[in-house]
């Protein structure tokens, strides 16, 4: 359990989470150390990210991961795993904004018009997006836009590799299903 934690016990735990509220970095920095290069090579490894981006990415989740550790939102368990899909998400958000950036520039060189069925289709889609639960919206979202492996979400979520498999069939489902709901409603 240990190696899962950076190495430390429940009360190193606590005391790290007590001396962060008095703003005592010291520890904390000799922990998260260690982990940042682990984690950045990791970046490096499965996105392909250069070492700024992995950088930038690694410092943002650090920066919040500390903000998570004082607001006492961060439970004894597997915090290496749940620091390393922070950095990758913001490495996707961050890789995300670049390429809105990029795009919105595009539209405004190139005026293109937008053809009303697919402002349409997107609305549907977005309607059937907010009729889903939210633990069908939050596995979607880490397996889709987070990349996450079915046994990754399993092992976060504390379920078998089967229940969230059956779970995911059932929330694209559920997806599908209000979607063409919605679209037939409208239409």
């Amino acid at each position: 359990m240990k190696h899962k934690n950076f190495g430390l016990s429940e009360a190193s735990f606590e005391k790290l989470i007590t001396d962060l509220k008095r703003n005592d970095t010291q520890f904390f920095e000799q922990v998260f150390l260690k982990q940042f290069k682990e984690t950045m090579k990791y970046l490096s490894r499965e996105y392909k990210a250069s070492h700024e981006d992995a950088y930038d990415a690694t410092m943002d989740a650090l920066i919040e991961f500390r903000a998570r550790f004082v607001a006492s939102k961060l439970k004894y368990g597997n915090l290496r795993f749940l620091f390393t899909k922070m950095a990758s998400q913001m490495f996707l958000r961050n890789l995300n904004k670049v390429n809105t950036s990029i795009e919105d520039h595009m539209y405004k060189i190139e005026e293109i018009d937008e053809s009303p069925t697919e402002s349409e289709e997107l609305n549907h889609l977005k309607n059937a997006w907010k009729s889903l639960g939210d633990a069908c919206k939050q596995l979607l979202t880490w397996h889709f836009y987070g990349k996450m492996k079915l046994i990754e979400i399993a092992s976060e979520t504390n379920k078998s590799p089967s229940t969230i498999r059956k779970q995911k069939e059932r929330c694209i489902q559920k997806l599908k299903d209000q979607f063409a709901i919605t679209k037939t409603m409208k239409s």
